[in-house]
């Protein structure tokens, strides 16, 4: 699956394979591993050294979540070759499957609903503390509480959340006002019932904190004020909470103004949760082309820092790189460079549990091969999981056809 974090007005198939780039990995040893996607089947793999296994009752399964807590898998399935960028989206059945995955079970036998048995889903993820399931749709969030064994609508957007291990924290896109806004809503201790970190309308929170940061003043002189009145200038990428709930990043470019390709600058931000303050890290300076997503590590001590780098209208390719926010220090991951001829589209990311390597799905083909006909996504088989050793920058394990990793407790 492709993706692309992203201008406020986008297409909903980029966004929605922007969404899939989140979760916790560990394939530190038995008891961890990573969950995929591959030939439309859910697959385990428990370590680095294991024999994937393939889950029972898997077959059309088109969105993958893990539960932070306890492991348990989230699949949807639907006809063969579902696309859940496709519009509409294709009717979807949830299931779920526990430790060791030997045994599949329909969700709606835990929580039965009768209108949730099957939807129209674009993701799936789960709260931080494993209690409840959600996935968003087209008009909005719907959500299973494997606790109460009851449905529930987590709230009116129909973009994407992320919450800490304790399901205190949430952080949310969008404004008070409406999702639809660009902007960035924090649920949780010091912002209830919820606080706008910023939004284009109430910015100023979200300037004070460029204007801090001296390194970023070239940055802060550019942005112009009718651009940024403009909602189709906005990037913003999805907030990511810590798995402590002690903070949120994400990228945005400030309404800087969105050119071909999608092509802008943007600056990455850390939020503290206790104060709901903002911090603009401007020592990471800013990036050229579009942030798809800034995603902290296990421990919250590293960002892996996923964009795009626009060439021409057909040539708009991903790199990466993580930023260790204690020495302020950067490394660019080179397996993630395409070489020349080729764009890399991503396919999912996530951390390893030990926060020493990362997993991200992507293939590397030619840029005339992605059309409209394919919804400009490269054929699943074409991809290959990649986990890479952040201190070294190099693929230790390769696993092809594997997209959308979901990352199993350690």
């Amino acid at each position: 699956m492709s993706g692309v974090a992203r201008p406020h007005a986008v297409r909903r198939r980029v966004l929605t394979a922007a969404l899939t780039l989140g979760a916790t990995l560990g394939l530190a040893d038995a008891a961890s591993g990573v969950a995929y996607l591959k030939g439309g089947e859910v697959w385990v793999a428990s370590s680095r050294t294991a024999v994937p296994a393939r889950v029972p009752g898997s077959r059309g399964a088109a969105l993958l979540a893990v539960s932070p807590a306890s492991g348990t898998l989230a699949f949807l399935t639907g006809p063969a070759g579902a696309d859940v960028n496709a519009d509409p989206a294709p009717l979807l059945t949830p299931f779920l499957s526990k430790r060791p995955y030997t045994v599949t079970a329909a969700l709606s036998t835990l929580v039965p609903d009768r209108a949730l048995a099957r939807l129209r889903a674009r993701w799936l993820t789960w709260e931080g503390d494993g209690r409840a399931l959600i996935a968003g749709t087209d008009t909005g969030t719907v959500g299973w509480n494997l606790v109460t064994h009851r449905s529930f609508v987590p709230n009116q957007t129909p973009l994407y959340q992320t919450t800490s291990k304790d399901g205190d924290v949430t952080a949310a896109l969008g404004s008070i006002q409406s999702p639809d806004d660009p902007g960035v809503l924090l649920y949780g201790p010091g912002a209830r019932p919820g606080t706008e970190v910023f939004s284009r309308r109430l910015p100023a929170d979200l300037f004070t904190a460029l204007r801090r940061d001296p390194s970023l003043r070239a940055f802060t002189r550019q942005l112009d004020p009718q651009a940024q009145a403009q909602d189709a200038n906005w990037v913003v990428t999805p907030p990511q909470v810590t798995r402590d709930g002690r903070r949120v990043y994400f990228a945005t470019n400030a309404g800087w103004g969105v050119g071909s390709g999608g092509t802008t600058t943007l600056a990455v931000f850390q939020v503290n949760v206790g104060d709901v303050t903002l911090k603009a890290l401007g020592w990471l300076g800013t990036f050229a082309g579009s942030a798809l997503n800034v995603l902290p590590s296990p421990d919250g001590t590293a960002l892996l820092l996923l964009k795009t780098r626009h060439v021409s209208n057909a040539e708009v390719s991903m790199t990466g790189e993580i930023a260790q926010l204690s020495s302020k220090t950067r490394r660019t991951l080179t397996p993630l460079t395409a070489p020349a001829g080729l764009i890399t589209v991503p396919g999912g990311a996530c951390w390893l549990a030990d926060g020493q390597h990362v997993a991200i799905s992507v293939a590397q083909v030619r840029p005339e091969s992605l059309t409209a006909a394919t919804s400009f996504t490269p054929p699943t088989s074409s991809f290959t999981l990649l986990v890479i050793d952040i201190r070294s920058g190099q693929v230790v394990q390769r696993i092809p056809g594997g997209t959308q990793p979901a990352c199993l407790p350690a």
